[in-house]
């Protein structure tokens, strides 16, 4: 369970990282007013969005491979939780930037500041406080999903646990269920509830 535990830890630092890069700046790129960009940019989302995230991790580790494209298990995993998960987190920054109002954009273009200065400087920090809870509440929940990679073969801390109640079952009689599940409990908690202690922490830290 140990090697299951630190192919969990990656996978969900990798995601997690990858996922919120990619939202951010597909989220900010949403709010560009360029008709082609827009829907390019929605299709995108939506269709991430409406995809069960285990039909994403099937089609790029099984039906890839048919067009002789093949990634490994893990790969494949990290590849699906974060198209996923990025469109998620898209739509979180797109809904926070256009959350404020249109007149600070416009007095950042009246100072002389083009669209880059603007969101970085005027926009983006401003929006950075709307964004943390639910930005937050997709992250854990990202890594609480991370669990489905299991479906396609990655030996993660949640199969690992599943081996060892099937081995313990052949070896002793006793597959010991309740404690290694408590135990994979623990371990998810261990994840989830510093993240989200945290993030009430800079929420309460930042000022819009």
């Amino acid at each position: 369970m140990l090697g299951g535990l630190r192919t969990t830890i990656a996978l969900c630092a990798i995601t997690v990282v990858a996922s919120t890069l990619a939202g951010i700046v597909l989220g900010t790129l949403s709010v560009i007013r360029w008709r082609p960009l827009e829907l390019l940019l929605r299709a995108h989302v939506e269709f991430w969005r409406g995809l069960p995230t285990v039909v994403s991790l099937f089609f790029i580790f099984f039906a890839l491979p048919t067009v002789h494209v093949y990634v490994n298990a893990f790969l494949a995993a990290a590849v699906g939780l974060t198209l996923w998960a990025s469109a998620n987190i898209a739509e979180i920054v797109r809904g926070a930037i256009v959350s404020i109002p249109r007149d600070q954009f416009t007095a950042g273009a009246a100072l002389g500041l083009g669209w880059v200065s603007v969101m970085r400087l005027i926009i983006l920090p401003q929006a950075l406080r709307r964004m943390i809870p639910p930005l937050v509440g997709m992250l854990v929940n990202l890594i609480q999903t991370t669990t489905l990679a299991a479906v396609i073969g990655v030996l993660d801390v949640l199969e690992a646990g599943k081996q060892s109640v099937e081995r313990l079952t052949l070896q002793t009689g006793n597959p010991h269920a309740v404690e290694v599940y408590a135990a994979i409990l623990v371990v998810f908690f261990a994840i989830c509830f510093p993240l989200s202690q945290y993030a009430s922490f800079l929420e309460k830290r930042l000022v819009v």
